[in-house]
């Protein structure tokens, strides 16, 4: 579930349908939301790929992709980013941000 910068980059250019968490483990609001999108994650069974990215450990992906706050979403399709939410979001909110993607 936890993506590389390199698999990320790589699924991004093949313009897959993903729905990243930026995260670390310092921050409070993450490791309650953390939980929240795995549940989320598991109980998914459409074709949008759900990973959650340490921003400690990938620095330069996540400045590259503008994560000033966390934790925060980001919606990737076709190779944009598509939507972007800052802060502790619930199950239903993942749940519209995955709706969204699929049904445009």
């Amino acid at each position: 579930m936890e993506i590389s910068s390199v698999e990320l980059q790589e699924k991004i250019k093949n313009g897959e349908k993903i729905v990243v968490e930026f995260w670390a483990e310092w921050c409070g609001p993450c490791k309650m939301m953390k939980p929240v999108f795995e549940r989320v994650a598991k109980a998914n069974t459409t074709e949008v790929q759900m990973y959650t990215m340490n921003v400690d450990t990938n620095k330069a992906a996540a400045a590259g992709l503008g994560i000033r706050s966390i934790p925060t979403v980001k919606v990737f399709n076709s190779g944009e980013v598509v939507n972007t939410k800052v802060g502790a979001l619930n199950e239903n909110q993942i749940n519209e941000m995955i709706g969204e993607l699929i049904h445009g």
